[in-house]
């Protein structure tokens, strides 16, 4: 008898269980599968949300933001981050090598396989599978061996289209209408860069060959102009330098006390990836002698470059000279 009512008990609960498993009050079946898909497919958006915003912190170069995304501070892959600190300090410079690395990590993207996902029953727990990717900055290294600055080297790797991707599982713990990852410091191999300690230029006149004065008054042999209303100068760039924007200002100077007298002094030029730099200088008459330079300053540093000489005018104030005949004769 006793077995009898237990075998009834456990049938009847198994019955409950049956019906409750697939309908909620007032519903069907359909409806509950309807919310089983509708929960799973919330808790992917929330995964693939998430991921997105890990994603744009690692991008930032962001470990607070990344920190709200888990479950626990992320300690090690924030002592990896190549992060810029900021500072009060005006004059002060960050590493170049640090900068090269957090421009190359602002380029990190994220895209969720969402068919990976993966969770057990009851679990709070999932995983998910996600392709992180950072442009290949050794496509520019191959093309080029010394940069002007770190801002040099981005320039040239935001046309870089190749990327190097990594594939990582996410581990996910799920929290009411939250999921955070449990496994962040998985993520550190995103930021595992090398060579990008760049050889620099000195200045951005290291790209000028040779600078010379030129025109049909000057003699090289003198290094001077005689009788002449116009100054010419070339800087010849190298083959790295035809791939700038040149911008600089140059000046015209004339030596005197107690101080040099400037002459000109242009506007900001711009030429775009010249062949070379070449620059002329006129007046309506004729220049006075004297020492004089023209200089040229760039917009990139705080280097300066530029060609002085002397200008020569014939002597015209003695027009004749009378010898002891009485005859006159030409100065000379």
């Amino acid at each position: 008898m006793i077995g009898k009512k237990l075998t009834a008990a456990i049938l009847g609960l198994s019955f409950m269980l049956s019906a409750a498993s697939c309908t909620f009050p007032g519903g069907t079946a359909e409806t509950d599968e309807t919310h089983t898909r509708s929960t799973r497919a919330e808790v992917e958006e929330n995964i693939v949300e998430t991921s997105q915003k890990i994603a744009n912190a690692l991008a930032n170069c962001d470990i607070e933001a990344l920190s709200k995304c888990c479950d626990r501070e992320p300690r090690h892959i924030g002592d990896v981050m190549p992060v810029i600190e900021e500072t009060d300090d005006e004059d002060a410079k960050p590493d170049k090598k640090l900068m090269v690395e957090n421009m190359i990590a602002s380029t990190i993207t994220c895209v969720v396989d969402k068919n990976s996902y993966k969770t057990e029953f009851w679990s709070d727990e999932c995983s998910i599978d996600a392709v992180f990717s950072y442009k290949d900055y050794h496509k520019v290294l191959q093309e080029q061996d010394i940069f002007l600055n770190p801002g040099d080297f981005n320039s040239r790797l935001m046309d870089v289209t190749d990327t190097v991707d990594i594939t990582f599982t996410l581990k996910f713990k799920k929290l009411g209408s939250k999921t955070l990852l449990k496994n962040a410091d998985d993520l550190s191999e995103i930021y595992s860069y090398t060579d990008t300690t760049l050889n620099y230029m000195k200045s951005f006149f290291d790209m000028v060959d040779d600078i010379y004065m030129t025109g049909d008054k000057w003699d090289p042999v003198t290094e001077s102009y005689t009788d002449t209303d116009t100054f010419e100068i070339v800087l010849e760039l190298n083959e790295l330098g035809h791939e700038y924007i040149w911008e600089y200002v140059y000046r015209v100077s004339n030596e005197t006390s107690p101080k040099w007298t400037h002459l000109f002094t242009s506007g900001k030029v711009v030429e775009k990836y010249p062949d070379e730099i070449r620059v002329i200088y006129t007046q309506d008459t004729i220049i006075e002698e004297g020492f004089y330079c023209i200089l040229f300053y760039n917009y990139y540093d705080d280097t300066i470059i530029g060609y002085e000489f002397d200008v020569f005018t014939s002597d015209t104030s003695e027009t004749s000279e009378t010898d002891e005949t009485g005859e006159t004769s030409e100065p000379g």
